[in-house]
């Protein structure tokens, strides 16, 4: 992958830079120039100004074209910033996966957190829906108990509405014989 840095020290600067990578990297069609695939690495003084008005929109964009995004070096309010933005400008479900008390905001603005307990504490584990014990769990967690999730809540909602019907004849046999 090709590395976009974002660094910057004032708003100003932060524009011209996204702006500049939108224009070099990518042509006016939104097509990646010489099939290239580019990750995006912006630091926390950056990602300060890029989370403001002007900024905000190409930001999205340019985190949406690339295959990764970093944010290094950013406050605990800045993750949950990221994961507002990116959640409410896509209209997307967010996951958000944490392992301190510093991640705590951004498990909480996602609309599903997986805490990592481990040697930071449980804070995370404690703000999150899911937890586990080993970063290495994800994949299982994401796939198979995702799965056996939606399995369940799509068999809930067929007992649901049989219970339902159930109910409605009990009460309709019950007024037939008495009425």
């Amino acid at each position: 992958m090709i590395l976009i840095v974002i660094e910057a020290c004032s708003p100003h600067d932060t524009l011209k830079q996204i702006k500049e990578a939108l224009q070099i990297f990518w042509d006016k069609n939104g097509q990646s120039v010489g099939g290239k695939t580019y990750a995006l690495v912006i630091d926390g003084a950056s990602l300060k100004f890029a989370l403001e008005f002007p900024c905000k929109p190409l930001l999205l964009e340019l985190g949406c074209r690339c295959k990764a995004v970093l944010c290094c070096r950013v406050s605990p309010l800045q993750k949950a910033l990221v994961v507002k933005l990116v959640r409410e400008g896509l209209g997307a479900m967010c996951l958000a996966i944490g392992d301190g008390a510093n991640d705590v905001s951004m498990i909480q603005e996602a609309d599903i957190g997986i805490g990592i307990s481990g040697k930071e504490g449980l804070q995370a584990v404690m703000a999150s829906d899911y937890a586990i014990s080993q970063f290495r769990f994800l994949s299982k967690l994401l796939l198979v108990h995702g799965r056996w999730a939606y399995i369940r809540s799509s068999e809930l909602v067929l007992n649901y509405f049989y219970k339902n019907i159930a109910w409605l004849m009990i009460i309709f046999w019950y007024q037939f014989y008495c009425g």
